[in-house]
């Protein structure tokens, strides 16, 4: 059985911010604030107190790349997925912890992958008298390949002992396969991961196929239809946003380091549409590339205000704006107050 498949936006959000959530507590025990990890980041801070919001997976990889620059960790893959839980995947976990057999439990998780993360498809394989969960990317992943296959590889492992009612470090029979060499930072984590097999020809996890048929310590029947109900409904908004073509122009919009903003003609390639039918579409949903674009600068304007520490003159050359007079005019528009006086009062509630 296989996850059903669709075109992979690296900007549309699709990711639960739970796994944002995880990412902060294992920062904030290394003494790392959400604020020093989100800074200069396009996501906001207010995300973290919405459980129902999703992030795109440019903006988690920016996440990750700043948590590995900040913690030090090279293993930090490693780490992530050992303090994966069920209950961090939302109702998608408690559908599965309420399965009535492991592989009822893989069945769910596989159907509603793309409801927690896209860009990634599993399947299961039984044969031999072992059980292979084997991943794969949907699309090439341009960077971080190798966090996303610990993470997701050890969460599999180790959700798999959670919802069986024991600790991974008491399976000596769960497996796990990378298609990469063996890094120089494996080392420091051997004792601390199940048996790892690197240079293999897929990226998967094995364990014995009897554990198939094994009931979970939570198995509750009408518990489980009921979280698989909430699971076909956020399955069937996902869907639906993606036809959303001002969400997909909304998500495009993302502010490059060096470039600034994609352009029109930039996004109608991306699309796969002529500029002049993508403008149509806006026009029929009522909005235009003018109007998001502002509505994007706006959002990073006040992002850069409060989480980084450069100067309004230079925030507004970022956003594109040649004279920075213009961005006092645009923001003063936007929120009723000039940028400095923004960044004054707003700096002291993130302290």
């Amino acid at each position: 059985m296989r996850t059903p498949k669709h075109p992979f936006d690296f900007n549309r959000p699709t990711i639960s911010i739970a796994y944002l959530q995880l990412m902060v507590e294992l920062m904030n025990e290394r003494g790392i604030s959400a604020q020093a990890l989100l800074r200069d980041i396009p996501l906001d801070i207010a995300f973290l107190e919405k459980p129902e919001a999703r992030m795109s997976s440019y903006q988690w990889s920016l996440v990750i790349l700043r948590a590995q620059l900040l913690s030090r960790e090279p293993g930090l893959g490693y780490e992530y997925g050992l303090r994966m839980r069920p209950t961090v995947h939302g109702v998608l976990g408690y559908a599965a912890m309420s399965a009535a057999s492991l592989r009822q439990a893989q069945e769910i998780s596989i159907r509603y992958m793309q409801v927690r993360q896209s860009g990634f498809s599993m399947q299961c394989r039984e044969q031999n008298d072992m059980a292979e969960l084997c991943v794969t990317e949907t699309s090439p992943i341009p960077i971080l390949r190798t966090f996303y296959y610990e993470n997701i590889l050890l969460g599999i492992a180790r959700t798999t002992a959670v919802l069986l009612g024991r600790e991974l470090e008491s399976f000596n029979d769960i497996e796990i396969c990378f298609d990469w060499p063996e890094p120089d930072y494996f080392n420091s984590w051997r004792e601390k991961l199940p048996t790892v097999h690197f240079g293999q020809r897929e990226n998967l996890v094995r364990f014995p196929q009897h554990y198939q048929d094994m009931r979970p310590v939570l198995a509750d029947p009408l518990a489980s239809q009921q979280a698989i109900a909430l699971c076909e409904t956020e399955l069937s908004l996902a869907v639906t946003q993606q036809a959303d073509i001002t969400l997909r122009v909304r998500n495009a919009l993302m502010l490059r380091r060096e470039n600034g903003y994609p352009n029109l003609d930039d996004i109608a390639q991306q699309l796969h549409l002529s500029t002049r039918t993508l403008k149509r579409k806006l026009q029929q949903q009522g909005t235009s590339f003018l109007l998001l674009l502002e509505e994007a600068r706006r959002r990073d304007a006040q992002n850069l205000l409060l989480h980084s520490k450069m100067a309004i003159q230079a925030i507004a050359s970022r956003l594109g704006y040649q004279n920075p007079a213009n961005f006092s005019r645009a923001f003063s528009k936007w929120t009723g107050e000039a940028p400095a006086h923004y960044r004054q009062r707003m700096r002291p509630s993130l302290t």
